[in-house]
């Protein structure tokens, strides 16, 4: 089912991309922060992933009620398809030349222009900014920070340093946080799009994306002042309970090392190593909620690692296949 607005002809700027599941009253505070942006060259594409009636039924409710003030387009999935492959379906209806994502936020009132002036200049491939935590997420903000300085920076280990709630910039950086992103959609096409490797809670699927667009030869900026509100909701969406994010998180980094990095094998067995460590060591071991046995954070976490080299291998081998023939 897609719900089309129809008033306006005129080919937008930018698409905001939004992929939801199960979270409809986040969508519609979403939505309003929407209709207060000070730049209006854009249209909204909301991706429906629920896999419960109620929630598509009140989707479609949301997104009439938005008609008369935004120009939007909702496009149900036909069974539940994850984030990356919500994001991409947005991605083919997007009419603007920009497409910024972002999910359970509420965004600032100067959020889109200021990301759109960066793109002023053409060697700017993609742009994003603060993620602030708020609510819920609020209760699981960081309180210390190995490198309390560096935003957005993958090392030379493979760890991903994110950092996005810093009021620190404009700077230059490697990648931008999933909530809170645009890139030229060119770019995007030429790339194509989000991988959809990376499973469950989607972990790294926009750091892959962030590393591909900049290998083309592009700057990606993170600018402070493009703010979003992130409320981290308890459920829907990705959410998954604290032993599967585990897995996930895993399976989703070791891809990432293997298929996007230089000696990715290597960077894989440190990364496992780093993990037993921190396990033993009893480390936060998820976002938003603590375990209640450390065993299995870490089996989850083996068995994601010996899964995700799997994944990993394939990936290699089908590119490698794909440039000799």
């Amino acid at each position: 089912m897609t719900v089309l607005d129809r008033r306006t002809r005129s080919k937008p700027m930018v698409t905001i991309v939004v992929a939801t599941r199960n979270r409809e009253t986040y969508l519609a505070d979403l939505l309003k922060s929407l209709t207060k942006q000070s730049f209006r060259s854009f249209e909204v594409v909301v991706v429906d992933d629920s896999d419960r009636k109620e929630s598509g039924k009140a989707v479609s409710r949301i997104v009439g009620k938005f008609l008369k003030n935004l120009k939007i387009r909702l496009l149900r999935n036909p069974s539940r398809l994850g984030l990356p492959s919500s994001l991409n379906r947005g991605l083919a209806a997007a009419g603007g030349r920009i497409v910024a994502f972002t999910d359970d936020c509420i965004v600032d009132e100067s959020w889109l222009k200021n990301m759109i002036r960066w793109y002023r200049c053409p060697k700017v491939g993609g742009v994003g900014g603060r993620v602030v935590p708020v609510e819920h997420d609020a209760t699981w903000a960081q309180k210390r920070r190995s490198r309390p300085r560096v935003i957005g920076k993958v090392l030379h280990n493979g760890e991903v340093i994110g950092n996005f709630d810093l009021d620190a910039g404009p700077t230059l950086v490697d990648c931008l946080p999933g909530a809170n992103m645009s890139f030229r959609r060119d770019l995007l096409l030429r790339v194509g799009g989000f991988s959809r490797a990376y499973g469950g809670n989607a972990y790294r699927f926009e750091t892959d994306l962030s590393l591909r667009i900049k290998r083309l030869g592009y700057r990606i900026i993170f600018d402070p002042k493009a703010i979003v509100y992130h409320r981290r909701a308890p459920k829907g969406g990705a959410r998954v309970d604290v032993y599967e994010w585990n897995y996930w998180f895993s399976r989703n980094h070791t891809i990432f090392l293997l298929t996007c990095l230089n000696h990715g094998a290597l960077r894989a067995v440190f990364f496992v190593l780093r993990e037993i460590v921190r396990v033993l060591k009893r480390k936060r071991a998820c976002p938003y909620a603590r375990p209640d046995a450390w065993h299995k954070v870490l089996l989850a976490k083996l068995r994601g690692a010996l899964d995700g080299m799997s994944m990993g291998l394939k990936i290699l081998t089908s590119l490698a296949i794909a440039r000799g023939s």
